[in-house]
């Protein structure tokens, strides 16, 4: 699934003195278009506040990343020029192709200052203010754009950018302890794994991942080791996830979460594991997640590398 964010630029928006139309209008739209829409905001029309806004929805790899409003001829529509100071690349098709459309309809189109550009493996585009011509410009492209996020995706595939899944999720309602798997876990932002003990407890320790590939490395000494049993929160397979740099992300489903530790100090008497076989693989190669954004996950989803 691809995955969106949705930024409103409006001064009145942003004080509560106008109702927010348009970031919903384009959220509806996405999401029947079958995006995941992470995150919908609204901030006031500040070049700065759009500046940190964009960036911290490319920071979070989200795939595309939409502004409504700010466009126009007023002194204080700085939407475009926001987006140039963070894109790497420009894309000034897209916005001409908007016009174009545009234009069928009102001569005013030709007024748009709207721009389009690359940061990282995302597409940032603005779109006007107008809950209307929002949805009008965004139907214009829409469909193209999806083949342009798929070779944003597929350059990261080149670049061998590691991929997994997840195959199991677990929690415990006391630390220290193996850990019982579940069908499906709720991520919460800057929390954790509802439900399991060290949510909510650490800001950087928040979720534990430990793959099957180290897990196996035990299996001549124990080989019935259920899931969890090294107290990781998810288990997941086609990875070396000890090799990820601090800092990288990961995509878990539609869950965007960054890696913050690998390994951890054993208890001092040492856990089961190591007590049962003289070895435990969690302090080693598991690795810790801080959540980024709110989701769910399950057995099967997707892992990918942002």
């Amino acid at each position: 699934m691809r995955t969106a964010a949705v930024i409103t630029v409006s001064d009145k928006c942003t004080a509560g003195l106008r109702h927010d139309e348009s970031g919903p209008a384009i959220t509806a739209l996405l999401t029947e278009a079958g995006y995941g829409v992470i995150s919908q905001k609204t901030v006031p029309d500040e070049e700065r506040d759009v500046m940190e806004a964009l960036l911290e929805a490319a920071e979070a790899g989200i795939s595309l990343i939409l502004t409504t409003g700010g466009t126009g001829f007023a002194p204080r529509d700085r939407t475009p020029e926001a987006t140039i100071a963070v894109c790497e690349r420009m894309v000034p098709g897209i916005p001409e192709a908007m016009r174009a459309e545009s234009l069928k309809i009102t001569h005013r189109a030709m007024l748009s200052r709207a721009v389009c550009g690359i940061r990282g493996r995302s597409l940032i585009l603005n779109l006007p203010g107008s809950p209307k011509a929002a949805r009008e410009n965004l139907s214009a492209v829409l469909d193209t754009l999806g083949h342009g996020l798929d070779i944003l995706a597929e350059t990261a595939k080149e670049c061998a950018a590691p991929k997994a899944r997840v195959l199991s999720v677990h929690i415990s309602p006391r630390k220290g302890e193996a850990k019982t798997p579940i069908p499906t876990g709720t991520l919460r932002r800057d929390h954790g794994l509802e439900g399991d003990a060290h949510a909510g407890t650490s800001a950087h320790r928040q979720v534990s991942l430990l793959s099957i590939e180290s897990v196996k490395s035990l299996h001549d000494s124990l080989p019935d080791l259920p899931p969890g049993a090294f107290a990781e929160n998810i288990l997941t397979e086609g990875i070396e996830l000890h090799t990820l740099p601090i800092g990288t992300g990961l995509q878990i489903g539609t869950t965007i979460c960054e890696v913050t530790q690998i390994g951890k100090e054993c208890h001092d008497t040492g856990c089961a594991i190591r007590q049962a076989v003289g070895d435990c693989v969690m302090p080693r190669e598991g690795i810790f997640l801080r959540v980024l954004s709110d989701g769910t996950i399950k057995a099967g989803d997707e892992i990918r590398v942002l």
